[in-house]
């Protein structure tokens, strides 16, 4: 078992003395005091950090914060270099990017990491993967409607509980970018939901200017796309998105909402008109196995 860290560790007391239904208040104050000093903190510090756990849902004693974090950077990383030594093409976005966009350490628990990949490299991707450790499946995911969607994991090592979702998309000659949603509905018909993004859109949200991390190149989704994925009501979304809402540009942010405004409406066809019918669905004209989420 890896050691615990020191902070980790910190999360794990404060949280169990304040949970502590035996104790009394008094016997409490007490013991974080006591914690507060051995550590060299504000004892406001304490129930802060505390409600923090809380608003998170974050139970320390199974969610051990900075582990998840050292293994998210370290996924990230190896991730990153495969798809940049086989030059395939890809934008990150979700979670991560609201920390490593504006250069600031990972705060809460990160699941997962999700990234779009231009369906033309996806052969490459599932044929080189192996060689950096990470293994790639196709898995069935309910879409909240009956059907099943057609979800593209992968995996680093046996890191099962911390999977990267591949998103999927095509690039048009006008520079406009469609996503493809691939899924089967109950009687097993197959079909592919095509999003489409203008080349307005294209060009507000999928920059091939590259960023840094820790001298790794990589290329993302921008923050003003990043700010409307996620703003929402989700705890984690709000919280995330008050770490880079001082960087969005936001006359781009407003040409970006007018874009979807006058976007097309997504298109839903028979996903055997697809050219990528055959790696989603049969690969080689085999039924593909789809394991269950």
């Amino acid at each position: 078992m890896n050691e615990i860290d020191t902070h980790d560790l910190l999360d794990i007391k404060l949280f169990n003395i304040i949970e502590n239904e035996i104790l009394t208040d008094i016997e409490k104050e007490k013991q974080l005091l006591e914690l507060a000093h051995l550590n060299n903190i504000d004892i406001s510090k304490i129930y802060q950090r505390y409600f923090w756990l809380k608003q998170m849902d974050i139970n320390p004693n199974v969610i051990h914060l900075r582990e998840n974090h050292k293994i998210i950077y370290e996924i990230f990383g190896e991730y990153t270099k495969m798809l940049n030594d086989h030059k395939i093409e890809y934008y990150y976005t979700s979670g991560i990017l609201s920390y490593l966009l504006v250069d600031k350490p990972l705060e809460r628990y990160h699941h997962d990491l999700d990234i779009f990949i231009n369906m033309n490299d996806l052969n490459k991707l599932e044929s080189v993967c192996k060689n950096y450790n990470f293994s790639f499946h196709r898995k069935l995911g309910d879409r909240g409607d009956g059907t099943k969607r057609v979800m593209l994991k992968m995996y680093y090592k046996d890191m099962f509980n911390i999977p990267i979702t591949v998103f999927m998309y095509v690039k048009e000659d006008d520079l406009s970018v469609i996503q493809k949603d691939y899924f089967t509905n109950e009687n097993g018909n197959e079909f592919v939901e095509c999003m489409y993004n203008s080349p307005d859109i294209a060009r507000l949200s999928f920059s091939d200017i590259p960023h840094y991390y820790n001298n790794i190149k990589y290329y993302a989704i921008s923050l003003e796309a990043l700010y409307l994925c996620k703003n929402g009501n989700r705890p984690k979304d709000i919280y995330d998105c008050s770490f880079f809402a001082d960087y969005i540009d936001r006359d781009k942010l407003k040409s970006l909402e007018e874009a979807f405004k006058i976007n097309k409406p997504n298109m839903t066809v028979s996903a055997k008109e697809d050219g990528f019918y055959n790696f989603i669905f049969l690969k080689s004209e085999k039924s593909k196995v789809l394991c269950k989420k």
